[in-house]
């Protein structure tokens, strides 16, 4: 990971092929076809306008702020992606609350490998300000981002999995919009089999080596929305 020069001011486009890019390019299958693009702005501080008012600060931001290299590994890249809005009037955007999970405390499900080897992760669209979202950024599905060493989303086939971080990337569709428009969903994920001691040794936290933690994420495949809960995997001590 590094920042490009921007120095001077021309324009640097920096365009890269995810690992999974080019491992479609490397399987010579004649199906490889860039379909789609995406931008985001995960460098933007975005209190910069709040301080200095909008002209001054986007001054600020363009002349100021780093940008990063592209980044080949797409689990890890773009994590605030820019929106095409049908309705540009539209001034707030959706979120997502997972109050309804199974085993939440604040921003992190507890799994235990004695007990709790599952959890059922509830998740919805909801808008402050609003009494409803705008179509165009209601979610018809989303896509679910888990560490594959240690956990998966049950009866769920993964469309991706990257070979250099194991974060699987599953699809999940929307049920019944709630009361306010916004997508509501359901699903279970579960502790892999095998977590031995050497995966505990491996990959346990610092200090102590009974517990993992790791990172779910949950994309919005319409309104790019991405909401991060943290995942705690405990043993009994030994």
């Amino acid at each position: 990971m590094g920042f490009l020069d921007h120095s001077t001011n021309n324009i640097i486009v920096d365009a890269v092929l995810t690992d999974t890019g080019r491992e479609f390019l490397a399987a010579n299958k004649g199906d490889f076809k860039i379909a789609f693009f995406s931008l985001s702005d995960d460098e933007v501080d975005y209190t910069i306008i709040e301080k200095f008012g909008r002209s001054v600060g986007k001054e600020k931001i363009i002349k100021n702020t780093p940008i990063f290299e592209a980044q080949t590994v797409g689990t890890i890249a773009q994590k605030h992606r820019m929106l095409s809005l049908p309705d540009p009037s539209i001034v707030r955007l959706p979120t997502v609350t997972i109050e309804g999970t199974a085993g939440l405390s604040g921003n992190t499900v507890a799994f235990n490998t004695s007990s709790n080897t599952s959890r059922r992760v509830v998740f919805e669209q909801t808008i402050e300000g609003e009494t409803r979202i705008p179509d165009g950024v209601s979610d018809t599905s989303f896509t679910v981002e888990v560490p594959d060493r240690f956990v998966s989303v049950s009866e769920r086939t993964p469309f991706n999995i990257e070979a250099s971080t194991r974060i699987a990337s599953y699809t999940v569709q929307s049920g019944v919009p709630n009361e306010k428009n916004g997508a509501r969903v359901e699903f279970a994920i579960a502790l892999q089999p095998g977590l031995d001691d050497t995966v505990f040794q491996t990959y346990g936290n610092q200090g102590n080596k009974n517990t993992i933690t790791a990172v779910v994420a949950i994309i919005g495949d319409q309104s790019g929305y991405r909401k991060d809960f943290s995942i705690t995997i405990t043993r009994p001590s030994s």
